[in-house]
Order: structure tokens, then sequence, then C-alpha cells
């Protein structure tokens, strides 16, 4: 019995005909129809009811197909302790994130991890830029990633810029200040100002105002606010797509876009950190790229 078989079984199982699961695990049709039957004759049983295209599970292929998925399983987790047996890796992974970057970006990441090293804890938290800094300093946590240029100055631990994330200054699309050609500062005083808590005394927003009216802890919530039309303010590119056009518009002023660096905090310099810090950094730099609005050198 070969797990090459169980793995086809399975996913006939999961997809109810041959052809649908050649298809997702990118093999010849033929090379599974017969693997299946060798598997059938080694049982002595039929393991499927065919009905046309459509396969259902016989009562002998219910009562195996629990075991089989584990067999398959348990066969992966040997593999990669056997590939990564040199590696000294931890037992337990805490990874932090602010919302600058979208919520599919991160279930991405996060796939990617536990396919990479499935037999590590994975714990990610969601939090502001100075919370993810200070839980580094602390050694609750081993890898942060966050959007806030104000970092530099304010702490010694080792940082990395993976990117840079333009932020626009934007408004409902309906208000009247998209209609002006240039807006000033006046123009913008008379309108409620949404700031995001971490940026709210950094040059992005003092060069423009040094007042706001709303301030919020979630870019997702500053978006959402500025749709719902109760002001303007800035918003990372990656998190305005997907909205209508007809929801939010940018602002015709000087400072109407920045570019702020996306950066990873770990405690320790890249020379000594351990090697599964590094990929996933470099994991998350990489992925990064796909997004709107990055740039990973530093814009003009």
């Amino acid at each position: 019995m070969k797990l090459e078989s169980l793995q086809y079984f399975v996913m006939i199982a999961q997809t109810g005909s041959i052809a649908k699961a050649a298809a997702r695990l990118s093999v010849n049709r033929s090379t599974m129809s017969m693997a299946l039957s060798t598997l059938e004759d080694q049982l002595g049983t039929a393991l499927f009811i065919r009905t046309g295209n459509s396969m259902q599970l016989a009562p002998a292929g219910e009562k195996i197909i629990d075991d089989s998925i584990r067999l398959i399983n348990l066969a992966e987790s040997i593999k990669h302790r056997c590939l990564h047996d040199d590696e000294q890796l931890p037992h337990r992974l805490v990874i932090g994130r602010d919302d600058a970057l979208p919520e599919a970006f991160w279930r991405e990441i996060i796939r990617s991890i536990r396919k990479r090293y499935p037999g590590i804890s994975l714990e990610m938290h969601y939090a502001s830029a100075n919370a993810l800094q200070q839980m580094v300093e602390e050694g609750f946590m081993d890898l942060a990633c966050c959007l806030d240029q104000s970092l530099y100055a304010n702490t010694q631990l080792p940082l990395q810029v993976l990117g840079w994330v333009a932020l626009h200054m934007v408004i409902a699309k309906d208000h009247p200040l998209t209609q002006m050609r240039y807006v000033s500062n006046e123009d913008l005083a008379s309108v409620p100002q949404i700031a995001y808590l971490d940026l709210s005394q950094s040059d992005i927003q003092t060069n423009v105002s040094e007042r706001y009216d709303i301030a919020l802890s979630s870019f997702e919530l500053i978006r959402d606010a500025i749709r719902d039309k109760l002001g303007w303010g800035y918003v990372p590119e990656p998190l305005l797509k997907g909205f209508q056009p007809q929801e939010v518009a940018r602002i015709a002023h000087g400072y109407n876009v920045s570019w702020h660096g996306y950066v990873a905090i770990s405690q320790q310099v890249v020379e000594n950190e351990q090697p599964i810090i590094r990929e996933i950094r470099r994991l998350i730099s990489d992925q990064m790229v796909a997004l709107p609005g990055i740039d990973m050198s530093l814009p003009a």
C-alpha cells in the first residue's frame, strides 16, 4: 500500500470525482484511477460507490477515511522533522502586527508559516505599533511588524524596513473638497480630521494640522469613518483596494500622499537572530510586493 494511493483516495472523497481530484493534485486522471483500483484490490473491497462521474464513499471507505488522513498527516510530520532536523526551531512563535495591511494578507502569511513549520505553535497578535514595540522589549513577542516611523527614535531594538507603504489623504467621494483643484490647510481645518492614534504626533499629522477631531486605533476604523462621511484622514493604500470608486476619493493637497516604512522589530540583530525569524521576515517582505501602494525601496 502506497502513501500516494491514500492521498488520491482522500482527495477523491473530498472532491467527489476522479477528474476533480486529479486536477486538484495535478495528476494524470488515468494514473489516479489505476492507483485507486490497485488500492481497492489490495484491501479486497470497493471504497467508492460509482454513479456516472460521481463517486461517494462506500461503507468500507467510510471506515478508513479518518485513519487515511491521519496516516498522511503523520507522514508529512515525519518528513518535516527529517528535513529540519538540523534547525534550532522554537516550540512556540509569537508574531505581532498592526492593521496597515489587509486581513487577507495576514491569512496568507499564517498559511505559509504553518505549511513551512507545521510543528510549531504559532500565535499572532494584533496591536498598535507602540504596544507591539513594548511586547518585543519585554520578551513576550518574537517578531512584530508595523507601520510607524516614530519607532526609529523611540527604541533600541533592531529594526528592519520590509517595504514602504503609501498613505493617502482621502475623504468621502461626494464631499465638496473632492471638487477643488487645490486644497489648503485652511480648507482642511473646516472639516473634521480623523487621525490614527499612533501617528497623531507624527510629521504627517503636524505638517497638515496640529489638531484632530477624532482619533482611532485602527486604520480600518478610519477608512470606514471616512466612508461614513465623518471627516478626512490618511489610509494605507492596501486597505483601499476593493473599495468602490464612488465611496472615497483623494484630496488635492500638497501632503496628500506620504510614504511610511513598514518595519520588522525583533530582539536580536540580524546576524544573531534565529533562522526562522529571518525567513518569516523575508516571507512577509516578499509577499508585500503584490500589494497596491507598496514600494520596496525608499520612494523619491
